[in-house]
């Protein structure tokens, strides 16, 4: 399998610049994740799509030996060996495609997805093969949380054209939901220096709670909690920021 066209666009050079908002709220998120987690076991901890390694060096910092897995070159360069803090923990970074993971079955005590990096397959079934793959790095009773934007409230702001400036662009989209929930983005980043547009195209598909649920249970886990946030709030379909689901590999 290839990555799609797209993704070196999207997760390139200026993405940190594009969600710098979110940074300052990666150690909470991390501190949740630990508490959700426990101390660190014997096995692994994977953090599939890890970015620039936001969440894995908190974790890291808390003890635990974190493989982060992301398909670009770009964040995975910027990667830490260690982890922010002096707890043994330790980060390996793996590039992989999260469709067929190279990893083996049975590898990980948890595995967790952040910041709706998952929904990027090109057809549904793309899907359905990374929650299959999770489920066979995961270990018996492994933990796999799974971090979704609320497309219930969220989807209402994706559908129109969008401007917002950053220090050294400004991004210009046009966003529109088409059929299967799919949501289609075309981007451009101006630059105010005179450099050329840097324009491209993305799609994500969008999920509600339900057919979340009924996807995870047939790829063979078992939903035991859903967060509205990191605060561990419960979900609200119609109020919450995130949809966070919390599944068990081989718990029914």
């Amino acid at each position: 399998m290839t990555f799609p066209e797209w993704f070196n666009d999207k997760f390139g050079a200026y993405t940190r610049e594009i969600y710098r908002d979110e940074v300052p709220a990666s150690g909470a998120q991390a501190e949740a994740v630990s508490a959700l987690l426990g101390p660190p076991g014997d096995l692994p901890l994977l953090d599939l799509c890890c970015g620039w390694g936001r969440h894995a060096a908190p974790l890291a910092g808390k003890g635990y030996r974190v493989v982060g897995l992301d398909g670009c070159r770009y964040f995975l360069e910027q990667v830490p060996e260690t982890g922010t803090g002096s707890s043994g923990g330790s980060i390996s970074a793996v590039r992989g495609d999260m469709r067929e993971l190279p990893l083996r079955d049975g590898s990980f005590g948890a595995v967790i997805q952040m910041y709706t990096s998952f929904g990027y397959g090109t057809d549904p079934e793309d899907d359905r093969r990374v929650l299959g793959q999770v489920y066979r790095v995961l270990a018996d009773r492994g933990c796999y949380l799974l971090d979704l934007i609320n497309w219930t409230v969220a989807r209402r702001a994706f559908n129109g054209k969008y401007e917002q400036a950053y220090p050294s662009f400004d991004m210009v989209e046009d966003c529109r939901i088409g059929p299967e929930n799919l949501l289609r983005v075309k981007r451009a980043l101006l630059f105010r220096d005179g450099r050329k547009a840097h324009i491209y195209e993305f799609e994500i598909r969008m999920f509600g709670v339900e057919d979340l649920t009924v996807m995870l249970e047939d790829a063979g886990f078992r939903v035991v909690g859903l967060w509205g946030d990191f605060d561990r709030s419960p979900y609200q379909p119609h109020r919450s920021y995130r949809m966070i689901a919390i599944a068990v590999k081989g718990a029914r």
